[in-house]
């Protein structure tokens, strides 16, 4: 990137952040570089965003590590249409949201320390979640996941055992690591339907950052996976788009930088949209209110 081009970016990005929110009600202009997100804030209950699900014309989503195990719907205004309690849950670090047509998945899958060789999904029919006015609380199907290569010595930091993003593609769900030691980011599959199950690494993809988030497309068959660069003062969000067959088709794989450079947290493939637009979420930071935000990107014919 030449300086002046990288001027110009810090200029946009910078110049977006002082704007203020974009009410997602007007129609945003072309972004001046791809990569540039419309946002608006949301409610400050939701600070710790950190999954995301659209449904039923809502904006599902949870807070992360110690806060309440609580599903938010947030409709088109910004505010909390639904505070779902899920009964018998526990929020020990629930990370990333996925879907299909029947079921909400919350992941309780964050693992900064290593410390934990057994994490959790929590499955919730969307009927029952429908079923609440405003405030209510309803039972989930807790699945238990054991990582078959987590270590006898549990290694203390720089390890590949943390995760934040889950996605549903065709009957499995898949996982991806956050991967702080290298960087990368390990597949691991799973049955949506085992209460317990053991599983194994199926394959490791050089992102070049840590992964927050991931959602498959079916229309397109795209997935999508968000993240940040390592280096948390210089560094840079971005997606990598990938086409999907039985497998990531990575060797047609294509990364974006996103602006403003925030905590995003989360991302979604939004079903109202054109085939081209994502959902976003950000946590509150130094760089950013919690926020919604809107990302088109620019066709491409080779996905």
């Amino acid at each position: 990137m030449s300086i002046l081009k990288g001027a110009k970016r810090a200029f946009l990005s910078l110049s977006i952040m002082m704007a203020g929110c974009a009410p997602f009600d007007e129609e945003p202009q072309a972004p001046l570089v791809e990569g540039d997100i419309t946002r608006a804030s949301w409610p400050t209950v939701v600070q710790e965003t950190s999954g995301l699900a659209l449904y039923a014309g809502l904006n599902w989503t949870v807070n992360d590590s110690g806060g309440d195990a609580v599903v938010y719907g947030i409709n088109d205004q910004h505010a909390i249409a639904k505070q779902i309690t899920i009964r018998g849950a526990k929020n020990v670090d629930w990370e990333s949201l996925a879907q299909d047509d029947k079921y909400l998945y919350i992941a309780d899958c964050g693992n900064n320390r290593a410390r934990r060789a057994v994490v959790q999904i929590y499955k919730v029919a969307w009927t029952s979640l429908l079923a609440v006015e405003h405030e209510g609380s309803v039972e989930a199907l807790r699945m238990n996941i054991r990582y078959a290569d987590f270590p006898a010595l549990r290694p203390r930091k720089n390890h590949r055992f943390d995760c934040e993003a889950l996605t549903v593609v065709d009957d499995a769900l898949w996982l991806f690591t956050k991967n702080w030691n290298n960087e990368k980011t390990n597949l691991y599959r799973l049955d949506k339907s085992a209460a317990d199950q053991t599983v194994s690494s199926e394959q490791v993809y050089e992102v070049d950052g840590l992964i927050t988030g991931a959602d498959f497309d079916p229309l397109s068959r795209r997935l999508v996976l968000l993240g940040y660069d390592k280096n948390l003062i210089f560094g840079q969000s971005f997606i990598w788009l990938i086409p999907v067959e039985q497998q990531l088709l990575w060797d047609r794989a294509r990364r974006i930088k996103l602006y403003p450079y925030a905590q995003w947290e989360a991302i979604a493939w939004n079903p109202l949209g054109d085939s081209n637009e994502l959902i976003l979420t950000s946590e509150k930071s130094p760089l950013l209110d919690v926020s919604i935000g809107r990302l088109k990107i620019q066709p491409d014919l080779g996905l």
